[in-house]
């Protein structure tokens, strides 16, 4: 990489980890490489416009996100389609694009792939025209649990399974219309993935055999499953067999139109966005370069 400037966007409020020797340890490895640096922390409002004006005044090789997969899109969004590169430093709850890509939670090791990495280019999903999504997004059950989530006091995983549990006995069952690049179907399901990746932050594999460059993405159809059947399904996902299911169909596409005749509840990349009764999907090949471990950006 070349030796300009890097952005740092701290989200002070991102998930429940200590920030309190952040800028430190920013300072000490931009020094260790000669780096020149700015700090931008967030305050919830307007901070993509106060960035991109940033952006438009100085010259700035990558810019990165530091807080949770929230963190990460907003800032994906400026850079989408352009030459400056996005890293990430995971301090949010769950990191789920952290966790795929993997870049470690340990500030010191991801400040080191940031300024000795190299940048990949990635795909992007555009939902509605509106939003877009790194990672993965979903309509049911697992928008309801983050919306939960949202709701309690605390943060990190334990609150993630305490949101999970108390939403087990409000699954319900939705029908949808999927219509895809070759064909459309009718499915009774629980939930509706859509994947770029393949892991969610909490190491649940729903997707195994994602590619982030490929110009496809995957609709999962997450279909009624029976409570005797839940732990082995969670089971099954969390070592990457989820897609010998009988209650999970996986379908890859390039474009996706998902339709619903009550509006359920959709979120990206972890952030709950609202609710909708039909959705429009397509995909942007390789559109965000990502500062990635040298060993995975060999392999991806």
């Amino acid at each position: 990489m070349s030796k300009r400037q890097v952005l740092f966007v701290i989200n002070p409020k991102a998930g429940d980890s200590d920030k309190s020797n952040l800028k430190h340890l920013i300072n000490q490895a931009c020094s260790q490489k000669k780096r020149a640096y700015s700090i931008y922390e967030t305050t919830g409002v307007d901070d993509d416009n106060a960035i991109s004006m940033i952006l438009s005044e100085q010259p700035v090789d990558a810019v990165v996100a530091c807080g949770g997969d929230g963190t990460v899109n907003m800032i994906a969004k400026i850079l989408m389609n352009t030459q400056t590169s996005l890293g990430i430093i995971p301090l949010g709850s769950a990191n789920g694009l952290a966790y795929d890509l993997e870049i470690p939670e340990d500030i010191s090791d991801s400040l080191e792939i940031i300024l000795t990495g190299r940048a990949i280019a990635l795909d992007i999903l555009e939902v509605n025209n509106a939003n877009i999504c790194l990672h993965l997004s979903d309509l049911g059950f697992n928008a309801k649990m983050i919306q939960e989530f949202e709701n309690l006091e605390e943060r990190g995983m334990m609150a993630y399974a305490k949101a999970f549990f108390s939403m087990l006995s409000d699954r319900e069952t939705i029908n949808f219309k999927i219509t895809l690049d070759d064909k459309t179907v009718t499915k009774e399901a629980e939930m509706i993935v859509l994947a770029n990746a393949s892991s969610y932050g909490t190491g649940a594999v729903i997707n195994p055999e994602s590619s982030l460059q490929d110009g496809n993405f995957e609709v999962i159809v997450f279909k009624p499953i029976p409570a005797l059947d839940l732990p082995e399904l969670t089971f099954e996902s969390f070592f990457g067999n989820i897609k010998n299911s009988p209650f999970v169909d996986i379908y890859r596409t390039k474009s996706a139109i998902i339709r619903t005749e009550q509006k359920q509840l959709l979120q990206v990349d972890g952030e709950v966005i609202g609710e909708f009764n039909q959705l429009r999907v397509s995909i942007h090949h390789r559109s965000i370069k990502v500062i990635l471990p040298q060993d995975v950006a060999k392999t991806i």
